[in-house]
């Protein structure tokens, strides 16, 4: 009895062995040409048509950005040399209050208090007028920077209308691309021939 219960036992595990083959060679068995067909059909796989741009290049090489930094920069070095000279007045005006304190040249404590008054009042128009200068060049940044994206972005649509990509990615967020999917040469090519005729017109 014995006996018969040992070799029902291997007989047993010998079936749980075989089954298990059988199922792992057809878990890992190559795909015959009928599945591979049904799969295809199952599951399409897009080929998707991508395209990158030098950002950087294109802002060094498009005329329109440069001649607005370039008029950005000339108002940034107006709005300098001005405040720069008001400073220098200002300084002035302190160094004659300095001399007027040590030579004792003032009429009375008052007089001299009122002058430090107006002087400290000058002081920090200046502080705030640098600060209002800083704020309002930062904000004509970003407006130039929206307005390049803008005109990019909307001539991209324009661009892409013909070329059909899917996607156009910034080259800086890559790290790695085919430098044939680079169109930046172009898109530079393209911009700034129709910037020359608008501005021709």
């Amino acid at each position: 009895m014995q006996r018969v219960y040992q070799i029902s036992i291997i007989v047993l595990f010998a079936a749980v062995v075989v089954l298990f083959v059988i199922v792992f060679r057809s878990n890992n068995a190559p795909l015959n040409s009928q599945q591979l067909l049904q799969n295809d059909t199952n599951h399409v796989v897009k080929q998707h048509k991508i395209a990158f741009v030098n950002v950087d290049s294109l802002l060094k090489n498009y005329k329109f950005y440069t001649e607005l930094e370039n008029k950005l920069l000339d108002k940034q070095k107006r709005l300098e040399s001005d405040l720069n000279r008001k400073m220098a007045s200002f300084e002035k005006e302190v160094q004659d209050f300095q001399k007027k304190v040590q030579m004792n040249s003032f009429i009375s404590e008052e007089s001299a208090r009122r002058q430090q008054q107006d002087l400290m009042m000058k002081e920090q128009e200046l502080y705030k007028l640098r600060d209002d200068l800083s704020m309002q060049l930062a904000k004509e940044t970003q407006d130039l920077e929206k307005q390049l994206l803008d005109t990019v972005t909307n001539f991209l649509k324009e661009f892409n209308a013909n070329h059909d990509y899917d996607f156009i990615f910034n080259k800086a967020a890559l790290l790695y691309g085919d430098e044939t999917l680079d169109i930046t040469d172009t898109l530079i090519y393209l911009l700034n021939k129709r910037y020359e005729a608008i501005k021709s017109k």
